[in-house]
């Protein structure tokens, strides 16, 4: 297979981690673990919770060799869709496949990808039971029967636990489904269990590497010895493993999209409030979103589809009502994407030298740097020219109009700390903590077991210097200058979507964004292509996304049992 031209470098993907692997700074010291190679060991400690297959014991032996091997040639290259049809003509059950992916998840992750953190007691009856409502007529929608793992920082009030990775929250069994939750139940959907992920959303350690939590182990890249970045970690992986028919992710700055890129896996960041917040353990709530991760464009909109929804207990969801009930899966249509226009970002010469002015280069190495930027502007023209083989008017977007930094780091520290303050306070005694400062010392107790890579985030976001009325400024200062910035590009240039890596401004801007599978590089590691649109522009994205998607497919399954 050629690869594809379209990638996303290093120093982007870094700048855009939602604080992965020590991705932001604002913390000293050196991390002993950053030269390891992938796949990280664990740390030698005693936390991690042992997945329970007991319940599933009677249907993982009735399934035989023979009816594997017809399984996996059925849903190799299934779709949600495809599912449906088959469930629908009698090939297939939602009890067969929920005991074959918890199959797969016995083969394939339980000490290996690490990508399951629990598994639901109750999935096989669920099935079940839709299983019958089927067989009476009553299907409720593309989503009847199909598993689904949510990332383990998302309320359910089935008996499972809710985490977010995390020993203070280990024994935490909601009272309640969070609403996005109960949405997707009222949707058909089964939940099969719970993801593992960067332990608190990825604001733990600057020395915890990506994937990681204490209770949930290291998650690893099912194609090869690469990072799964964070902090949807498990989410992505479970998605590309075919853990799970779809999963759920939640992402602050870039923890849907980059898990989804690396991992080869389509990943949706929402706009702000098309997804309830609601029973979500919080990171940054003004940038906090849940979204959908999938093999395909399909399944993603499948999945959103069942997700949105206006919620009483997330008053910003009625900003998004717009879009509430719409069914995304219009938008794969070829019609959608008709006259929708494309931005890339390119350094006109212009820009090149203001920018080589401004950082007072000259001389051999300015007319190096030089180089090399119109190289990459090149290599936008070539990303450019295959939209515009797929149809699409493609508009050059100087990269003077982005916007600049942001000043992350002491927003995301003081807003955690606010955040999980009020989070632990109503649920009162559900948990045994009720403070951040309640977690850092509950830590302490023991941190080779309960943090084996320290807890520096969370002691910076205890320690923030910032009062309420510095924090509310900067919250505004950067919404508003992401939004100004993203807003003009869109107006400006009449484009409707955008080929960028501005990680940066579109979460704190409450744009969505997506990544679509692009290819692997000479060492196999997954690509992917990163775009923006405007405000509730998700139909634009899937439009956008499933052309590129279908002209190239690009994305192949990982070789599970290279992994073992």
């Amino acid at each position: 297979m050629k690869k594809s031209l379209i990638t996303v470098g290093l120093a982007a993907l870094l700048l855009l981690s939602a604080c992965g692997g020590g991705a932001l700074g604002g913390i000293g010291g050196s991390c002993a673990n950053t030269d390891l190679p992938f796949p990280r060991p664990e740390p030698d400690y005693n936390a991690k919770r042992l997945r329970d297959l007991s319940p599933f014991a009677d249907a993982l032996a009735g399934l035989t060799a023979e009816r594997r091997t017809e399984l996996d040639a059925l849903l190799a290259d299934a779709t949600v869709l495809d599912m449906q049809a088959a469930m629908d003509d009698g090939q297939l059950t939602s009890e067969e496949l929920v005991t074959w992916y918890i199959d797969r998840i016995q083969r394939y992750d339980i000490d290996t990808l690490n990508a399951v953190m629990e598994l639901n007691p109750q999935a096989l009856e669920i099935a079940r039971q839709l299983d019958a409502e089927r067989a009476t007529g009553n299907v409720r929608g593309a989503m009847h029967g199909i598993p689904v793992l949510l990332k383990d920082n998302i309320a359910t009030g089935d008996g499972m636990h809710t985490t977010a990775g995390a020993y203070a929250l280990k024994d935490w069994q909601p009272d309640r489904d969070a609403f996005m939750v109960q949405q997707l139940r009222d949707a058909g959907a089964v939940i099969l269990g719970k993801a593992n992920l960067s332990e608190w959303a990825n604001w733990m350690d600057p020395c915890m590497p990506d994937g990681f939590s204490t209770l949930g182990g290291q998650t690893r890249n099912p194609y090869g010895p690469f990072t799964t970045y964070g902090s949807s970690s498990g989410s992505a992986v479970a998605a590309a493993a075919s853990l799970a028919a779809v999963t759920v992710g939640t992402e602050t700055q870039g923890s849907i999209i980059l898990p989804a890129q690396i991992n080869s896996v389509v990943g949706l960041k929402t706009s702000m409030g098309l997804v309830s917040r609601d029973h979500v353990v919080p990171l940054l709530e003004w940038q906090d979103v849940p979204g959908p991760i999938g093999r395909t464009v399909t399944d993603v909109a499948v999945l959103l589809t069942a997700m949105a929804g206006v919620d009483a207990n997330d008053p910003v969801t009625q900003d998004a009502a717009a879009l509430s009930g719409v069914d995304f899966t219009q938008y794969l249509a070829p019609e959608a994407r008709q006259g929708l226009r494309v931005g890339i970002v390119v350094r006109t010469d212009d820009d090149i030298e203001h920018f080589l002015q401004d950082l007072g280069i000259a001389n051999e190495k300015g007319d190096a740097l030089r180089q090399q930027m119109r190289a990459e502007s090149d290599k936008q023209r070539q990303i450019g020219q295959q939209f515009s083989d797929l149809g699409f008017e493609v508009v050059e977007v100087s990269s003077s109009a982005l916007p600049g930094r942001l000043d992350v780091v002491p927003a995301l520290a003081y807003g955690f700390k606010d955040a999980i303050n009020r989070f632990l306070a109503d649920l009162g005694d559900q948990v045994e903590v009720g403070s951040l400062e309640e977690v850092i010392a509950l830590n302490k107790e023991d941190m080779a077991n309960r943090a084996p890579y320290g807890q520096g985030y969370l002691e910076q976001s205890q320690n923030s210097p910032l009062s309420e009325q510095e924090y509310l400024a900067l919250k505004e200062k950067n919404q508003s200058a992401a939004r100004e910035a993203l807003s003009s590009i869109f107006a400006d240039y009449g484009v409707d979507v955008l080929i960028s890596d501005v990680g940066q401004a579109y979460a704190p801007a409450g744009f969505p964004a997506i990544t679509i599978p692009t290819g692997y590089d000479e060492t196999g590691q997954p690509t992917g292509i990163i775009m923006v649109a405007d405000y509730l522009g998700e139909p634009k994205l899937i439009a956008v996304g499933h052309a590129l998607e279908q002209a190239t497919q690009a994305r192949k399954a990982p070789e599970m049992e290279s992994t073992q």
